[in-house]
Order: structure tokens, then C-alpha cells, then sequence
């Protein structure tokens, strides 16, 4: 049975925690959705990296801006505890800070 992808959900990629923004994409072929590592600790200043702080039912975290990509949707997997999912406000922040670090 296929992976359920839905745009918000905070799922797994190489082990570490991602959130999906964006569903329908295509990748050599292959169905594909577009991601962002999200971690618990905000960047450091010295990382120079951009990211959005949002807030889930679980915890706060830092949506990173500079790890965004495109993967097969089949290597995104859902994790084994809750971790919450990004309401539509959150994602319009996430997508409006990408704008500007794609420009």
C-alpha cells in the first residue's frame, strides 16, 4: 500500500523529519513531492540559513529553508511517533520565506 502524501504532514526522509509542501510533482518518472527538513533547535546565526519557526500540538519547530528539495515521494516515509502537521497559515509563511530566499 502506497504512502499517503499530504501537504503539511511532518514525515520522515533519511531519518530525519520532514514537512511536505507540495504533492502532484514528478521526479524521472516517478511520483514526487517537494520537502523541508524541520528541526527542534533554531539555526545558528553563524549558519547563515533561514528558516521558519512553527508551532505544532507536540513543539515548536524550525522549518529550514536551505534544505528544501524535491524526492521521490516513495522514499518519504511517516514516523513512528506523532509530530504534528503544519496548518495552512504556517505553510503560506514557509512558502512566502522561500519566495524571497528563490529570488
Amino acid at each position: 500500500m502506497a504512502t499517503k502524501h499530504v501537504v503539511g504532514t511532518i514525515m520522515k526522509y533519511q531519518h530525519r523529519k520532514s514537512a511536505v509542501l507540495e504533492t502532484g510533482l514528478t521526479l524521472d518518472g516517478e511520483e514526487a513531492v517537494r520537502i523541508a527538513r524541520i528541526d527542534p533547535t533554531r539555526p545558528k546565526p553563524a549558519d547563515r540559513a533561514r528558516a521558519v519557526e512553527v508551532e505544532t500540538s507536540v513543539g515548536v519547530y524550525w522549518v529550514r529553508l536551505d534544505h528544501v528539495s524535491v524526492v521521490r515521494a516513495a522514499d518519504v516515509v511517516h514516523t513512528w511517533t506523532i509530530t504534528g502537521k503544519l496548518n495552512r497559515a504556517q505553510l503560506n509563511a514557509v512558502r512566502k520565506e522561500l519566495d524571497k530566499v528563490s529570488r
